[in-house]
């Protein structure tokens, strides 16, 4: 009779494989923490614990992952579908098989996200079978799934764009940045002139990572009037505009529909009337600790290892009779942020300005060259990496191609390849 591995021990394992997996999503998006810092943190014990649950038999791996699938809670699914879709079991399988056919929505999303990031092999046939054949909610996520893999897009790229549905056409022209086709060209294009947002700006990001002219200057045209479709596109102009263009990136930061979007896309500008317009910004508290991040972004300072944030205020808790009770009390991550020391980071800029030349793009105190990208991406900070890396892609035509929501082990491989090829 088998006695090991404890149940118990099994209960607790998933429970932390739960916990961790939840904790290393939210790092990817980290302020400080690197790629290799997170890996040591976090990622590092989550995969100990992903293990810890995989040396249970098959029964009690389908009884343990069971109400994971069936519950509500995403990232409670995202593990149960990493989990099961690369066990051997038949049984596994089967359970999983008729879990993806009967989700929707963000259980589905969720689902897709373990797949992601799974080592899949040939066991996962069934799976991609019932993805094809259950909807096209399912098919335009077989499309995310195989864009994040950079496996080949077939039929079902097609049939996604085709649906008419915007959110899943929007879908489909995202996971079609990868490929060079007419076809694709085409559905730009068309995706410039569709009168769903979703669709316009899935046309614009993916246009602009293939060059497309047209793509390029409905972004400009977006930002220049600071539309509220700008938001996603502001740092892209940031990045590749010209020093005329970048100037309706400055100007946006006065525009309310897309303010908070166009303080952050000044940490992609990184020049030095940018780093100024910063610190303008952190004399408004509603946008002090965004104004900090981006400054940090262009000069290479973090405010609370240079000493520049402030003391933080201790907010009194209300009396009961005046506290808000239907409040949202999770923070925005922002919210999270270092509050910054304005004459504390004057004094800074005073002492490192000369350093920054009046004309040129500077991304952590570094020139912004292909060199000072790869570094970033490297060792910098995860939040801003995807758009390094989209940055750093478009500038090499593609040779330099990371996915930024892998694994660490992943990313050093990817990283590898693209080292190779960018020479």
């Amino acid at each position: 009779m088998q006695t090991l591995p404890f149940r118990d021990l099994l209960d607790e394992s998933l429970d932390e494989a739960h916990f961790l997996w939840r904790r290393w999503e939210q790092e990817l998006a980290s302020l400080t923490r690197s790629l290799d810092e997170i890996y040591s943190w976090t990622e590092d014990r989550l995969h100990g614990a992903l293990d810890g649950v995989r040396v249970a038999s098959d029964a009690d791996l389908e009884s343990l992952l069971g109400p994971s699938l069936a519950g509500d809670v995403p990232h409670h699914a995202a593990v149960a579908a990493h989990l099961l879709c690369t066990s051997p079991s038949p049984q596994a399988r089967a359970l999983l098989t008729e879990a993806v056919r009967s989700a929707s929505g963000p259980k589905l999303e969720a689902m897709t996200r373990g797949f992601e990031l799974a080592e899949l092999d040939g066991n996962f046939a069934p799976i991609t079978a019932i993805m094809l054949a259950t909807g096209g909610e399912h098919r335009a996520l077989l499309c995310s799934l195989k864009a994040f893999r950079r496996a080949t897009l077939g039929q079902e790229l097609v049939d996604t764009y085709e649906s008419k549905v915007p959110a899943l056409q929007a879908r489909a022209i995202r996971a079609a940045a990868f490929l060079s086709s007419e076809r694709v060209d085409a559905w730009i294009k068309a995706g410039l002139e569709s009168d769903n947002a979703e669709v316009r700006t899935a046309a614009i990001v993916t246009g602009i990572r293939r060059r497309n002219t047209n793509a390029w200057q409905a972004a400009v045209q977006l930002v220049r009037m600071a539309h509220e479709e700008a938001s996603q596109l502001l740092p892209l102009v940031a990045m590749f505009g010209s020093a005329q263009e970048q100037q309706a990136v400055l100007a946006a930061v006065d525009a309310p529909a897309v303010q908070k979007s166009a303080l952050q896309a000044l940490g992609a500008l990184g020049t030095r009337a940018a780093a100024e317009r910063c610190i303008q910004a952190m004399r408004d508290e509603a946008l002090a600790r965004l104004a900090g991040e981006a400054y940090c972004a262009i000069t290479g300072a973090e405010l609370e290892r240079d000493r520049l944030d402030a003391a933080e205020k201790n907010e009194l808790t209300p009396a009961f009779e005046d506290d808000n009770l239907d409040a949202d009390l999770v923070p925005q991550t922002s919210d999270t942020w270092p509050l910054p020391n304005v004459e504390k980071v004057e004094a800074h800029w005073s002492r490192v300005q000369s350093r920054f030349a009046p004309d040129a793009r500077y991304i952590g105190g570094r020139q912004a060259e292909v060199n000072a990208l790869t570094t970033a991406i490297e060792f910098g900070p995860m939040l801003r990496r995807p758009e390094w890396l989209f940055e750093i892609a478009v500038r090499t035509h593609g040779q330099f191609d990371i996915e930024p929501r892998s694994f660490a082990a992943q990313q050093r491989r990817m990283l590898a390849v693209s080292k190779g090829r960018a020479g």
